[in-house]
This record gives C-alpha cells, sequence and structure tokens, in this order.
C-alpha cells in the first residue's frame, strides 16, 4: 500500500467555482477599499455588490473582507489577501486572451495601448508626444483616456498606464514602482502679441494687464499672491485674478491675449517652443509642488510596446524645457 496521503478531494468539500460576478467584485472592493467606488467601476449598484460579497463568503465558508465599523476601507483578511492574489492573476489573463480574440477577429495586426492622464497633462504635453511615438512605431496604436481626481478607470477602460499627478506631502503620494516622469516650474506667460519684446523683463507690466489663474489646489507657485512680492509689487496694487479651471483653459486665454498667466513647465512647452507664448521675467521662474509619475497597470502582462512607450516618455520627460 502507498504511503502517499490520499489527493482526492474530500467527498463533502465543494468543488464548483463560485460565480465570475462575485469574484469580480471581490477584487474590485479588496483594490478600491469600497463598496461604492467598487460598484461604480463595475457599473452596478452598491447592493448589488454586498450580496456578491455575501454570496461568496457563504460560499467558501470565510470571512475574505473587514469592512465597515472601525474599518475606515475594506480590508482583506489572511484568506481574502491569499485569493485576491490568484484572483487578480485569473482576471487578468482572462483580459489579455479577451483581448487577443478582439484583436484577431478584427484584423488587427497593431498593439493597442490605453492610456490615462488628467485634461491638462494630456491635451498639453502627452498629445504631441503621442503623436511623435506612432510615428516611430506604427505597429503600436495608443488610446488616451482622461481621468480626474487621481482617478483612472483601470478596469472599465482597460488602461495599461497612467499619469498621475504627485507631491512630496500627502495624500497624492507616489506609490513603490511608480516610474518618474517629470517636476514642474512655474513662470509667468502671455501672448507675444501681447507685451513687446523689449518690455518682458519689466515687472511694471505686471500692472498693466489681467491676471489669469489656473484653480489649482496645494499649488502656491500657481496663485498670484505667491508673485506679487516676488514682482515687487505692493498691496494695494493687487488685483482679483481672473481663475479658470485647468491649465488647458489658462494656456488658451493667455495665447488668446487675455492676460498674463503663471504656466507650468513641462506642460506649457510645446506652446513656448512654438511661440505661442512667450515667457516673462523667466529669471524668476519658481519649482513647482507638484510632479508626475507613470503608473503601470498591477499584473498586465506585457510585451514589447509597453516598455517601448515608457522609455519614449521617460526621455520626454528629461529632456530641457524650451525656455
Amino acid at each position: 500500500m502507498s504511503d502517499l496521503p490520499n489527493q482526492n478531494p474530500s467527498p463533502d468539500l465543494p468543488t464548483h467555482t463560485p460565480p465570475l460576478a462575485a469574484l469580480r467584485a471581490f477584487e474590485a472592493v479588496a483594490r478600491l477599499g469600497s463598496l461604492s467606488r467598487a460598484a461604480g467601476e463595475l457599473h452596478v449598484t452598491k447592493s448589488a455588490v454586498s450580496h456578491q460579497l455575501r454570496a461568496l463568503e457563504t460560499d467558501l465558508g470565510v470571512q475574505l473582507l473587514r469592512r465597515g465599523g472601525t474599518v475606515r476601507r475594506a480590508e482583506t483578511t489572511e484568506a481574502g489577501a491569499k485569493l485576491l492574489a490568484s484572483v487578480q492573476q485569473a482576471l487578468t489573463l482572462l483580459a489579455s486572451a479577451c483581448r487577443d480574440v478582439r484583436a484577431t477577429a478584427r484584423g488587427r495586426r497593431r498593439y493597442t495601448l490605453n492610456v490615462s492622464a488628467n485634461p491638462s497633462l494630456a491635451a498639453l504635453w502627452l498629445a504631441p508626444r503621442i503623436g511623435r511615438f506612432i510615428e516611430l512605431h506604427p505597429d503600436i496604436g495608443v488610446q488616451v483616456y482622461l481621468h480626474a481626481s487621481q482617478d483612472p478607470a483601470w478596469k472599465s477602460q482597460d488602461i495599461d498606464l497612467a499619469f498621475l499627478h504627485v507631491r512630496a506631502r500627502g495624500p497624492h503620494l507616489a506609490e513603490p514602482g511608480d516610474i518618474a516622469l517629470m517636476t514642474e516650474t512655474v513662470v509667468p506667460v502671455c501672448s507675444p502679441a501681447l507685451i513687446a519684446e523689449a518690455e518682458r523683463g519689466d515687472p511694471r507690466v505686471f500692472l498693466r494687464h489681467r491676471w489669469l489663474e489656473e484653480k489649482h489646489i496645494d499649488s502656491p507657485e500657481t496663485d498670484w499672491r505667491t508673485w506679487g512680492p516676488r514682482l515687487g509689487l505692493a498691496e494695494s496694487e493687487w488685483q482679483e485674478p481672473m481663475v479658470f479651471s485647468g491649465l488647458s483653459t489658462v494656456v488658451a486665454a493667455a495665447a488668446a491675449g487675455v492676460g498674463i498667466a503663471l504656466g507650468r513647465a513641462p506642460l506649457i512647452d510645446e506652446d513656448l517652443a512654438s511661440g505661442r507664448l512667450v515667457p516673462l521675467m523667466p529669471q524668476l521662474r519658481m519649482p513647482g509642488s507638484w510632479g508626475y509619475v507613470m503608473r503601470i497597470h498591477a499584473n498586465r502582462p506585457m510585451d514589447a510596446s509597453l516598455p517601448a512607450l515608457v522609455e519614449f516618455l521617460a526621455e520626454e520627460g528629461r529632456s530641457q524645457g524650451a525656455w
């Protein structure tokens, strides 16, 4: 008789696999930390996610997540953490297989990468560089999605790579594995038609034109009250700036000659290089509080396409600004 233990499962131990929807709900809650955010990503109701989680825990006979009570965000139990790793790997394999089948069915030979960025970075910095990347790599397609509040739609938009705005102090910190892209520098800019070249080093020009300001959180260098003393302006010379949401809107207004803006390089590099904007008193430029990192989707199966894009953009981020 063999001394090996019986490898057959216990006859009273269920062998069926729980529903895929329940496993997806569990993965989303564990990753996002809340039922509400998971429901939003999966396009179902919060109660539906809660029901799927309860059914999954009942089916498996173990608690997978700690949630509610004094727990601020859902946390995996020891059993939940073990299951989560396997579920994420399985979902990644399924997504990859489905993507390959779709590409084959549509007769596409190009590999398409999905990237996500905030509107200002996407419009001012990323879009022209993606165009140059595709010229160099015609076999790689890139789709650019927009996100707000540092929250890319990783699952619903099948994001491969996200660009996140980070700073040295919380809550928007870089995470382990993030790839540094670039830091920011703030400098006053305007349309070349607004101020003659000979006057662009004179701080008094700031009193003769409207100030344009970006509504930006925790960024004193984009606030005209920070710049007043640097320009030698008295408190009595203060004017209320025209405030816009998003740097791309500020840049458009400045380029149209509406007034003087506080531009964030390198996001404005393309406009400076083309002469659409010109810097004023660039010797007074200020380092920005924020920078950008690239974050690759966790457990993402990769071929050479994504590393090629990351390397290209990292080199672009290291390049010197136009001014």
